[in-house]
């Protein structure tokens, strides 16, 4: 029973749409562990604004498993492969090793980074899903580790502000949600009118939805009062009498000497008019705009003698909050002239939104004869990026693509204006170019456990059924082979191998020994057995053939210091029989 340990692998962030290659910062060093992050958080991003960061990860050689028995164990790992890396719509990533699809070795170095890019279109808290497939000494025993984690994200609308108001999102595609922030509360009246049709009189309106492409105008108006102003601007006395027969009256012209006095509700006088010397009736005075408020004012129209004491000819009263109106006292007659002025916005401001159009939905097909995407249609001013398994696969941007793995494929298409509209999701099949080979050690047939397939034995051409492990106690003689199938349906045949019952007795008599095991520059295999072996073959865990040499004594060394470290299969052969032996390269 084998239990890894967890350990870690973080390698995302952002850059500009213009795709970036990445350079580690070597001189980063983690501390209190063999593996970093830096910057070790992702920063805020906002909508329809490019952003641009290298983010340099470092790789732990090894790692303790611990093994049922013997304790825990310090393995090597041998490659990391980041298979995908989730981002919003917008956002890409590409490594810096993208030459080797992004296998990174951690015996040649420990340092790597991943630059994001891209410019995001949509706005919230979103997590960035990373997973990386580790494989280290004992994925030949219990498969490799996919790891999996989340990064949290924030990306915040864009945000256009004026002396009024702010909006955020007031660019973007159909249907666009825009909000709007008051930038003057607690004043006394507000008005809204947003463009698309909707108006409101609320401080804070909601928030309001732009379902067609065009330019939208917002009309924003504050006002610290709701209440018009007054001006008392002219004052006409067309009649009054009381002012003849006094002494200064009866010389000259016998005409009067008008003037007016203005008071106030608490009876101060506010105004003194000049006088109209010998000015018959009407007589009038233009004003310079008296400022009135919510009260009764009184006007007192008097004639001025020289020599005595001046005649008051009547008074009238009017309310500062009125209309312009014709006051009678008696013969006195007297109009007056009152000016309502509304009043004057404390902010009036308009703003523009835009808002476009996406692109019409694509289509793709799948030619699985020649293992190829391609889109059903072609658009000049649309940009494509393929995904897999909401992934952004890296530099597929044309309108084909070659699958490389099973499983879900979309395509997005985004327009000049930053709109994207993506394609249906499809499961795309892809089968390797793979045929297992099956080892035959005594009675046991086996073929190397992994946790992607399912195992189907045959006997003569015939399913074994309830045989589904990853090897089987032949118990009769004759051909053997094995069916592995993957999640997706692809189908691997095995080669068959020939079981003997003769063959058993003297199989048991033969010895296979390699020394040493762990090896570094050479290898020394001692096949001691009554039968003629003579050849020797030495296989990856790929199934790939690495060395092949011919044996001529009981003792032979092989010289491995060309070979990458990790696992293999050795095997020696004889006429019927075949020994088997795994070996592991430090």
């Amino acid at each position: 029973m084998l239990k890894s340990t967890t350990f870690f692998l973080i390698c995302t962030f952002f850059s500009v749409q213009l795709l970036a290659q990445c350079v580690p910062d070597e001189n980063f060093v983690p501390v209190g562990a063999n593996y970093g992050l830096s910057p070790d958080t992702l920063a805020t991003a906002y909508v329809n604004q490019s952003y641009n960061q290298d983010l340099t990860f470092v790789l732990p050689l090894d790692t303790l498993v611990e093994i049922e028995g013997f304790g825990e164990n310090l393995i090597a790992f041998e490659d990391y492969h980041i298979t995908s890396i989730s981002l919003p719509i917008g956002l890409s990533w590409e490594c810096n090793n993208s030459e080797d699809n992004c296998h990174y070795n951690p015996t040649i170095s420990q340092y790597g980074c991943v630059n994001l890019y891209g410019v995001p279109l949509e706005y919230g808290e979103f997590n960035v899903d990373v997973t990386v497939v580790a494989t280290h000494e004992l994925s030949w025993v219990v498969g490799t580790e996919e790891i999996s984690f989340s990064l949290p994200l924030t990306i915040l609308p864009n945000i256009s502000a004026n002396s009024g108001f702010a909006m955020t999102n007031f660019s973007g595609c159909a249907p666009l949600t825009v909000d709007f922030i008051n930038n003057n509360p607690a004043l006394a009246a507000y008005s809204w009118d947003f463009g698309n049709g909707n108006v409101s009189n609320l401080e804070n309106p909601s928030s309001q939805l732009y379902t067609e492409s065009g330019v939208y105008e917002v009309h924003y108006t504050a006002h610290s009062s709701i209440e018009p102003f007054y001006f008392l601007t002219s004052i006409q006395i067309s009649n009054a009498s009381g002012w003849a027969g006094d002494l200064d009256d009866g010389f000259g012209t016998l005409s009067p000497d008008p003037y007016f006095k203005l008071f106030d509700s608490e009876g101060v006088q506010i105004f003194a008019s000049s006088v109209q010397v010998d000015n018959s009736f009407p007589v009038s005075w233009n004003l310079d705009n008296i400022p009135l408020t919510n009260q009764n004012y009184t006007i007192e129209v008097w004639d001025e003698d020289g020599i005595t004491s001046d005649d008051n000819l009547g008074s009238v009263s009017f309310n500062g909050y009125s209309s312009s109106s014709t006051l009678t006292n008696g013969d006195l007659v007297m109009e007056y002239t009152i000016l309502e002025v509304q009043p004057t916005p404390f902010a009036d401001v308009v703003d523009t939104i835009y808002v476009y159009d996406s692109p019409t939905q694509p289509s793709f097909s799948y030619d699985e004869e020649n293992v190829i995407l391609s889109l059903d249609s072609d658009s000049m001013d649309v940009n494509y990026q393929w995904y897999y398994i909401n992934s952004p696969i890296p530099n597929a941007n044309n309108t084909t693509h070659i699958p490389s793995n099973s499983g879900f494929y979309y395509v997005l298409a985004t327009n000049d204006f930053g709109c994207s509209t993506p394609s249906q999701d499809e499961i795309i099949v892809v089968c390797d170019d793979f045929a297992p080979e099956l080892e035959l050690n005594s009675d046991t047939i086996s073929y190397m456990e992994s946790s992607i397939f399912e195992y189907q034995w045959f006997y003569e051409g015939e399913q074994m059924l309830g045989l589904s492990s990853s090897y089987i106690i032949a118990e009769q003689e004759g051909t053997y082979s094995l069916l592995l199938l993957d999640q997706w349906g692809c189908k691997y045949n095995s080669n068959e191998v020939f079981f003997s019952l003769a063959s058993l007795y003297d199989y048991n008599q033969n010895k296979l020994s390699v020394f040493p095991n762990p090896a570094s520059n050479y290898l020394d295999v001692i096949v001691d057995s009554e039968q003629s072996f003579h050849l020797l073959e030495l296989f990856d865990m790929q199934g790939r053939k690495v060395l092949s040499q011919h044996l001529w004594d009981v003792k032979n060394r092989l010289d491995i210091q060309h070979l990458e470290r990790g696992t293999y299969l050795l095997k020696v052969y004889s006429k019927g029989q075949q020994l088997t032996k795994r070996i592991v390269l430090n």
